[in-house]
């Protein structure tokens, strides 16, 4: 008993073992953090707020870009199409200027060959020979035929002159120069008066007409000056731009003449003699001046017939005069060649046209290209905005998790601090 007494005593006396405890380092929540933190927060708002403007700004730059670019092209088309105009208008002067010089050559070789006063009475029109007279102009086309020398004598029997637009036929050689002696017009028509070869291209068309030139030439050593279209300028069967063809005639010096009365004796039914000359006198009427389309073939005998009616029936008006076609007779035309300022105003309105188009079509790839722009620019904005939102996110959640675990700290803390009072 004595000796447990002594043990407890001695175990009463001896300081008591406890565990070491471990050190952990507090968090604290200072004001410095927290004004961090703030400050960290705005700074990454004001990036991404920034970066949203750059983006929005961008499609706008690109879109006045364009539109600046689209300003250009068209000043520099403007300038281009000014520029073509004075070019234009240059060629067109010194032109003018080489016909002028020309006109004055022929002009003082014709005085040497003439005389001044006799080449004034040949530059005179045929309205100006024949003051307060009916000029008509007997036109024969398709010739020469078996009816030509029948025609031929009818005119010089009523003393009337007359122009024939001839074919290119063999056996004819004597048709042909009899037209000249006699002092008609010989001229051309075509040499194989066939429309679906001759207005297949340009081509085709320059032979056929140089060919006749060359035929005739043959045949009578002369040259014709005149030409007339089969079917007349004003067809409708022609694949070729009749601008381009009458500027192929002007340039070999050749003048094309239409009509403006006709007998009607083109009909496949063969008219009656009367009839075609009713028509031909109908058309004349008062006219100043009247280029009638006749035909010369096998197949228009009524034509011959009513020659005579004709001829007669005007000549007793005694006013009439009837003439060939000559360089003092006034061009009779359904369509002409455009003179150099139309086919500049022509051209004018195709480039304002085309402008047009194409400044519609810029504005379209324009509108195009600024979809596509901003289309990118927003799915790079999104990739952007995106990537910035998450880090932002995982850092606001990285911020709330260390203020949880600060707020968790201190009540920890709080709660012992609470203990050790009880």
């Amino acid at each position: 008993m004595a000796e447990e007494v002594k043990v407890t005593m001695e175990n009463t006396d001896s300081p008591v073992q406890t565990e070491p405890e471990e050190y952990t380092e507090e968090y604290t929540e200072t004001p410095e953090r927290s004004e961090f933190r703030r400050k960290r927060v705005k700074r990454i708002k004001l990036i991404l707020v920034l970066l949203l403007i750059v983006f929005l700004l961008i499609p706008n730059i690109l879109c006045g870009f364009l539109l600046y670019q689209l300003y250009k092209t068209n000043r520099n088309m403007e300038i281009l199409r000014e520029e073509i105009k004075i070019s234009k208008m240059e060629i067109e002067k010194k032109n003018q200027e080489a016909a002028a010089m020309a006109a004055a050559a022929e002009k003082k070789i014709k005085e040497e060959k003439y005389g001044t006063q006799n080449l004034v009475q040949l530059n005179l029109s045929d309205e100006e020979k024949y003051p307060n007279k009916q000029l008509v102009y007997l036109t024969f086309d398709d010739g020469p035929s078996k009816y030509t020398n029948e025609i031929l004598d009818i005119l010089d029997e009523h003393d009337a002159k007359a122009t024939f637009f001839v074919l290119a036929k063999e056996g004819y050689d004597d048709e042909y120069n009899r037209i000249i002696d006699e002092g008609h017009t010989l001229a051309m028509h075509s040499y194989t008066h066939k429309y679906s070869v001759i207005y297949s291209s340009m081509e085709n068309y320059k032979e056929d007409v140089n060919s006749l030139s060359d035929f005739l030439f043959e045949k009578t050593g002369v040259r014709p000056k005149f030409y007339r279209f089969p079917g007349g300028s004003s067809n409708t069967v022609s694949k070729i731009n009749i601008q381009d063809m009458l500027h192929f005639l002007g340039e070999e010096g050749y003048v094309h003449f239409d009509w403006n009365v006709s007998s009607e004796d083109a009909s496949p039914k063969m008219l009656e003699a009367s009839t075609v000359a009713r028509n031909v006198l109908n058309g004349i009427g008062e006219k100043k001046e009247s280029v009638v389309l006749m035909h010369d073939s096998a197949s228009k005998r009524s034509t011959v017939e009513a020659l005579p009616i004709i001829i007669e029936t005007l000549q007793q008006k005694g006013n009439v005069e009837f003439l060939p076609i000559t360089e003092n007779t006034k061009q009779v035309y359904h369509v002409r060649e455009k003179t150099d300022a139309e086919k500049t105003e022509g051209t004018g309105k195709a480039d304002k046209e085309n402008v047009k188009e194409e400044t519609e079509e810029t504005v379209e790839e324009s509108t195009e290209i600024e979809s596509d722009v901003t289309k990118v620019v927003d799915e790079a904005v999104s990739e952007a905005l995106s990537e910035e939102v998450a880090e932002a996110l995982s850092e606001a959640e990285k911020l709330s998790e260390e203020e949880n675990q600060s707020k968790e700290e201190n009540r920890s803390e709080e709660e012992n601090q609470r203990e050790e009072q009880n």
